[in-house]
């Protein structure tokens, strides 16, 4: 059966038919289809749809709906469903949620607030925390006052709400800004093919900052291929449903690998292009929109302008889209100015007096790196803005004194925050060096050193002395790092070394040989001929320790690549655990 069955007579006398036995005869099963976290790829929960078991009545759901309504049995055919999709999501994972759809108009029926779901949520053992009801916008209500009512009543029983289908109509809005839903769905027509449509993308870029701001989760569904993803992705939505993640089933299974790993991937990617892995930000962060013109333009119209507009004091010139020339207000002034330079220049096109030799960047690029690019340039092109582009197009200017302003204050934040002991990079540039090694391509190995009974050291040498042992420890690192490796102190007596290669086998035998050697002449000489001191421990109870050695547990991507920082930091969480259970000086690089 399909909606064109209803324009005749006897078709419309079979719907009725066919939804009378739907309902009377119970012929309804429920499907799940999850929706999936696009931040770490886990399954938050899954929404319920309902499906007519009789092939022979098969229908449209939302024709089956309307029918219902127009014979007054919606409240029958609601209740059937309702039912249906919480006995079966009882066997759903412990603390997903179950997305319920609900006609908004049926919302505050008195039969459907009399406690109708949470009879069934006592009876399958479910909790209304778990339950998110799902409202259309398409449906607005048609008595508002009653509604919103409703609302509020299944806010206090600690029901979520969420907006579905937003963008397919013209209510939406103000449904949300009354209801202040916990999620909103964009429809599925924003979503279709939206890697293609700018117009698409400005519009769910703007609701996911209108929802960031709201703290009101995204919900991005009908996502049915990569392409459409990796938009939503990027544009910052919380969460994504549809075919390409997972189909509506009956069991509720998890996530294929596959896909995961191709959501994990995609963050990945986008951490590092926004800037995310450094602590410098992206030109394209720092671009301003600049005065633009056509190389065809009259350079005297140009030089008109800038006369009248004080504010204009460089000009980008775009071809296509695409950055090709640069022209300063000094420039035009010096083609105007003196005897003849009007005459000569005036007839001339701003092509014709265009710079082509100017610093462009993809947007990219570090703001560090293009600080060093711009100040590489001749003294007299010194100061000039830097375009940035995108795509090979243009995407605005960026001033010297900003990019410097920028870059100055990132560098005294770092001095700030480096270890004023040892004077090595601190956790700020720790984590930019790991995610730069991690979501690239490059053999690394980041191994971690530990130091074993240090506590006792300090305590019983006094902190002046615990100061000289991991001053010791800086100083043999820096000695041995012979191949551009980065060193960091962590904290205390944790300390990084990421080297650019797999072998780290020899640089730990190097650190742990030297300082071995070292360490005695920072104990006393009773204590270094009995091997160990006395001191107390985490309890207060006196014991004796060892001498101080090195536990370092180090991580390559020799054999295991990463896609996300979670992964790595367990993989290293658990080689650090594996070499502080061994005795004396052992490293470990898995």
């Amino acid at each position: 059966m399909n909606a064109d069955f209803i324009n005749s007579g006897a078709s419309l006398r079979e719907a009725y038919e066919a939804v009378r036995i739907i309902i009377d005869e119970k012929l309804i099963t429920t499907v799940f289809q999850p929706i999936v976290s696009l931040k770490d790829a886990k399954i938050v929960g899954y929404e319920a749809l309902s499906r007519i078991t009789e092939k022979e009545l098969e229908m449209d759901i939302n024709l089956l709906f309307s029918i219902a309504d127009r014979m007054r049995r919606s409240w029958d055919l609601e209740t059937l469903c309702r039912m249906r999709a919480l006995k079966n999501a009882a066997l759903k994972p412990s603390g997903s949620k179950l997305f319920l759809n609900v006609n908004a108009n049926i919302i505050y029926d008195d039969n459907f607030i009399s406690g109708f779901t949470q009879r069934y949520l006592r009876e399958y053992g479910l909790n209304a925390s778990e339950i998110v009801f799902e409202i259309t916008e398409r449906a607005a209500p048609t008595r508002a006052e009653p509604f919103f009512a409703a609302i509020d009543h299944y806010k206090e029983q600690r029901y979520a709400i969420a907006i579905d289908d937003v963008g397919s109509g013209f209510s939406g809005l103000n449904l949300i800004m009354e209801t202040k839903p916990n999620f909103i769905k964009l429809d599925m027509s924003l979503i279709r093919n939206i890697d293609k449509d700018g117009v698409k993308i400005s519009m769910c870029k703007a609701l996911a900052e209108f929802c960031k701001n709201a703290n009101i989760a995204l919900i991005a569904e009908g996502i049915e291929t990569q392409e459409e993803l990796s938009v939503v992705i990027k544009l910052g939505a919380d969460y994504a449903q549809g075919f390409f993640i997972g189909i509506p089933k009956a069991s509720f299974d998890a996530i294929d690998k596959d896909k995961a790993g191709l959501i994990t991937l995609i963050q990945s990617k986008n951490y590092i292009e926004d800037g995310g892995g450094s602590v410098y930000p992206r030109i394209g962060m720092l671009s301003k929109n600049g005065h633009i013109s056509s190389p065809d333009e009259s350079a005297l119209t140009l030089y008109e302008k800038i006369k009248s507009n004080p504010s204009i004091t460089e000009i980008c010139i775009l071809q296509d889209k695409k950055p090709i020339g640069f022209i300063t207000k000094s420039d035009l002034l010096s083609a105007f100015g003196g005897m003849y330079g009007h005459s000569i220049n005036s007839r001339k096109s701003v092509k014709e007096l265009m710079r082509i030799d100017f610093l462009k960047v993809d947007h990219n690029a570090r703001a560090d790196e293009v600080s060093r690019l711009a100040m590489q340039r001749p003294y007299e092109r010194l100061y000039n803005p830097i375009v940035a582009e995108k795509n090979g197009e243009y995407l605005g200017i960026v001033t010297v004194k900003d990019l410097l302003d920028k870059s100055t204050k990132i560098q005294i934040e770092i001095a700030a925050r480096a270890n004023p002991l040892t004077g090595l990079s601190g956790n700020l540039l720790i984590e930019e060096e790991i995610a730069k090694r991690i979501f690239a391509t490059a053999s690394y190995c980041i191994t971690y050193y530990d130091m074993d009974n240090f506590k006792a050291y300090n305590d019983a040498y006094g902190f002046v002395n615990g100061d000289r042992m991991l001053k010791l420890l800086s100083d043999i690192l820096k000695s041995c790092a012979t191949r551009g490796e980065f060193i960091g102190h962590i904290g205390g007596d944790d300390f990084i070394v990421i080297g650019d290669y797999h072998d780290g086998e020899p640089f730990c035998q190097k650190v742990i040989e030297a300082f071995s050697a070292q360490v005695v002449s920072l104990y006393r000489e009773e204590d270094v001929k009995n091997g160990f001191i006395a001191s107390k421990n985490r309890q207060g109870v006196t014991e004796n320790f060892p001498i101080t050695t090195l536990s370092i547990a180090g991580v390559t991507n020799r054999r295991k690549t990463y896609n996300n920082i979670e992964d790595f930091s367990l993989d290293a969480a658990r080689i650090k655990k594996l070499c502080k259970s061994k005795a004396g000086d052992y490293y470990h690089i898995e």
